[in-house]
């Protein structure tokens, strides 16, 4: 099959490749920017419309040209340009998804006046998960009462420009459905404006679990790190990162510790034992943050044969 127009297509964005083995081709990774060739695309569109990619340093993946084209954020007509040539590939929906928007409804918890019951049940709520009055204020939280996220605690993230990113919309009723967030991109740093990246970082798996560890914590929403974070965790100063992610996820932890000891920071295993961050607290946590494990490769190895 010839994909030479597709080659070229995707050499114009990420620059002249190599061929490599089983028609895939290897391109400098826009995602770690390894020095050498180290994303490995491949070019034949298989039945069911895929073509696998992955970066062999950092990580990054997808199942189809569509997914890298989403990840590169590329402008309409690039996508297009790239995705004409992948047979059986999908069309490529411009979307600007960076206009995350607050619900209308809205309201800022600090400034709830003390008659309100609802913004006093949050209160109560957000206390016992360990809130205090003024993460009120730092964390903009805010709740709804109505609307599409009626019924839920509203907890904005900001960009290093102060611009909203994403939110989380947690239930506060005995709704079906925990969490609501916006259908926008999670390729971004949640609490990016609050983030020093000159001294360690933790990651960890939610927002109430940062928030909970009050130390230059971020929520990664879920189990895997996205291209925005990985990016900047190469490029800026912090050397030092702690995993703390759920107990049920330590295969997880021991994947994106891979990862970040392959780019070369020092990694600290968090060790959560039954609960996670938010349900221990800030205290309880401080200790387990005091005696986790700095991971090397052959400690990572012997971690990952004890979790088969």
């Amino acid at each position: 099959m010839d994909y030479t127009f597709l080659l070229g297509a995707l050499e114009n964005i990420l620059g002249k490749s190599h061929k490599r083995a089983r028609n895939n081709h290897a391109f400098h990774c826009p995602f770690c920017n390894h020095r050498k060739p180290k994303l490995e695309i491949n070019l034949i569109t298989n039945d069911e419309g895929k073509n696998f990619w992955e970066c062999w340093v950092c990580k990054t993946r997808g199942q189809s040209i569509y997914s890298l084209v989403k990840q590169l954020k590329l402008p309409k007509l690039e996508g297009q340009e790239v995705l004409k040539y992948v047979k059986k590939g999908k069309k490529y929906n411009y979307k600007n998804e960076e206009a995350v928007e607050l619900p209308k409804e809205f309201q800022l918890l600090s400034t709830a006046t003390q008659s309100s019951i609802i913004a006093n049940k949050i209160k109560k709520y957000l206390y016992e998960r360990g809130f205090t009055k003024n993460d009120f204020i730092k964390y903009n939280v805010g709740y709804t009462t109505t609307g599409d996220y009626g019924g839920r605690i509203i907890i904005p993230s900001y960009s290093s420009s102060n611009r909203l990113n994403y939110f989380i919309g947690r239930t506060y009723e005995n709704s079906y459905f925990k969490y609501k967030n916006p259908q926008s991109t999670k390729d971004i740093i949640f609490f990016e404006n609050l983030i020093n990246w000159n001294q360690p970082i933790v990651l960890c798996e939610g927002v109430f679990d940062a928030i909970a560890i009050r130390r230059n914590a971020i929520p990664i929403l879920g189990k895997s790190l996205s291209p925005s974070l990985i990016k900047k965790i190469i490029t800026s100063n912090v050397k030092d990162i702690y995993i703390a992610l759920d107990k049920d996820a330590q295969k997880d932890a021991l994947e994106i510790s891979e990862k970040l000891l392959n780019l070369g920071k020092r990694i600290f295993l968090v060790d959560l034992k039954e609960k996670d961050p938010s349900e221990m607290g800030f205290k309880a946590f401080t200790r387990y943050i005091q005696t986790a494990e700095e991971l090397d490769l052959s400690g990572l190895m012997l971690h990952k044969m004890q979790a088969i």
